[in-house]
């Protein structure tokens, strides 16, 4: 499917600006170019391209004379301090210290929600999911202390211990409620949160996955796969709910057993990897070679479409090309890359015939236009989620960034 106008149009001022900054060009030539970031999957609006073109001219950010557009001063400036607000914005959200703070208070403002909701509507399982949500954070708390007093692996049995039998006592509880159901209150209310808390931890479990990939962190990748278990947990809460609301109450209560299960196969689990880490083994290294091999089996084909990429814009040096990789596509890829890797995928593109070196500057082959078409056709640009195949412009205005 084509990129419509309205995913071109929020970032066609800084693609007009990146592209002028590389060199002079016509308006034609300014046209064509645009085209070919979007690899044909954009029709050039005239008129979209020259209200741009104007607007610009008119803030003085470029200038036209003798048929040919050059960027400013103004413009260099502009592109600068947009640059620097780009680099601001990803280091204050790819820090771990930042990723861990912000999981721990939206953990903490879901565990509250949910016991508050839970107590007013007397759904036994959002209460149990509450309970177990606040277990993670009271695990985390002891397996910090643990950290500190440098008996980390003895503190996480001990967390375990307690994730064991407070489970147990929720599943007891839950039982006696599944002879003994009573009819729920406030029961949109009670649906409305346990949807915020699966929308949440799946938007936590996403935003560890990656922080934990860009920075090559165990821990935060280990806690990733743990919050997406969570996720199963609450959707047993949800399906106990809507039958509640359908006329089961005994199906709440069932979804109580249902999580307490989960806090004690997740007590279990902490038991059995405090064990491991006494005797000398890390099992979350375990979680994150699977993260990190996963992510390193697509790299070939999605950093090719990227070098090819930038090299169907302009000829430059592999230097530069990496560069501009590395501005782009690397620092938003779901793991840190090291030059190796990327070494790895320079040496396949030659060794295939997709680039060739001239005069120190690498160039395009016509062998490597069609690859860039093929991989253009791919799950590399678009959002594979969909079932469709819809180029995602999103990644295309992250590429641009490292022009």
């Amino acid at each position: 499917m084509r990129i419509k106008d309205a995913q071109v149009k929020k970032n066609l001022k800084w693609h007009i600006l990146r592209l002028l900054r590389l060199n002079s060009r016509t308006r034609e030539e300014l046209v064509g170019k645009i085209e070919e970031m979007y690899i044909g999957f954009w029709q050039a609006n005239d008129e979209l391209i020259d209200t741009h073109l104007n607007r610009l001219a008119d803030d003085g950010l470029i200038r036209h004379s003798d048929g040919q557009y050059e960027l400013t001063e103004a413009g260099s400036d502009a592109l600068k301090g947009k640059e620097r607000k780009i680099e601001r914005h990803l280091a204050r959200g790819l820090s771990k210290e930042a990723c861990a703070a912000r999981s721990l208070m939206g953990n903490v403002g879901l565990s509250a929600l949910e016991f508050v909701v839970g107590l007013l509507s007397g759904s036994i399982g959002l209460i149990a999911d509450a309970v177990h949500t606040a277990i993670d954070i009271v695990a985390s708390a002891i397996t910090w202390i643990g950290i500190k007093v440098e008996r980390e692996a003895q503190a996480a049995l001990l967390g375990g211990v307690i994730l064991c039998g407070i489970g147990a006592f929720i599943a007891f509880e839950s039982a006696a409620k599944i002879f003994q159901p009573a009819e729920l209150d406030f029961q949109f209310v009670a649906l409305a949160t346990i949807a915020v808390n699966i929308a949440v931890n799946g938007f936590f479990s996403y935003y560890k996955f990656y922080v934990g990939g860009r920075t090559r962190s165990i821990s935060l990748i280990a806690d990733a796969y743990h919050t997406k278990t969570d996720i199963w947990s609450s959707a047993a809460v949800l399906v106990g709910l809507l039958g509640a609301a359908a006329g089961f109450p005994v199906l709440d209560a069932a979804a109580g057993v249902a999580v307490s299960l989960f806090i004690i196969l997740g007590g279990g689990e902490l038991i059995a990897e405090s064990k491991k880490v006494m005797e000398g083994e890390d099992p979350r290294m375990e979680k994150f070679s699977k993260f990190l091999e996963g992510h390193l089996r697509a790299l070939p084909d999605r950093a090719a479409f990227v070098i090819l990429w930038f090299l169907n814009l302009s000829e430059m040096s592999r230097q530069e090309n990496l560069e501009r990789v590395k501005k782009s596509f690397g620092r938003r890829y779901p793991i840190g890359l090291e030059d190796e890797d990327y070494e790895a995928v320079y040496a396949r593109l030659e060794r295939e015939g997709l680039v060739e070196s001239v005069g120190g500057r690498l160039r395009l082959t016509d062998v490597g236009r069609e690859e860039l078409k093929r991989l253009a056709e791919m799950s590399v640009t678009y959002m594979g989620w969909t079932g469709r195949k819809s180029m995602n412009a999103r990644k295309i205005d992250w590429f641009a960034e490292g022009l």
